[in-house]
């Protein structure tokens, strides 16, 4: 009995891990493409809803898994894991609903 309760928390342990890697991917990718929202290197002179739009998908993509890393130690692993997949599931629902 003690392997088969061990086994899911394993399971939610590797899931939260991929989660939060596919947020560290996204914050590298939006760092990346910062120079063609705001302009180039030189500062934030990109049209305001973009530079916007860049600095809250930014924040949500630091601080849901941060705050999901909270949830699990407080022991809500369900909202952890939502946490920690929103923003990439976020965009996928984005990349389907603009086809």
């Amino acid at each position: 009995m003690a392997e088969a309760s061990t086994a899911p928390t394993l399971a939610l342990k590797i899931a939260i891990t991929l989660g939060i890697l596919a947020d560290a991917a996204i914050v590298v990718l939006l760092i990346a493409i910062s120079g063609f929202v705001f302009g180039g290197p030189e500062g934030a002179r990109g049209e305001a809803s973009a530079v916007a739009g860049w600095g809250i998908s930014l924040a949500v993509c630091v601080l849901s898994p941060l705050l999901g890393l909270v949830m699990w130690r407080r022991g809500r692993r369900d909202l952890a894991l939502a946490m920690a997949w929103l923003p990439p599931l976020a965009i996928l629902v984005g990349a389907v609903v603009a086809r």
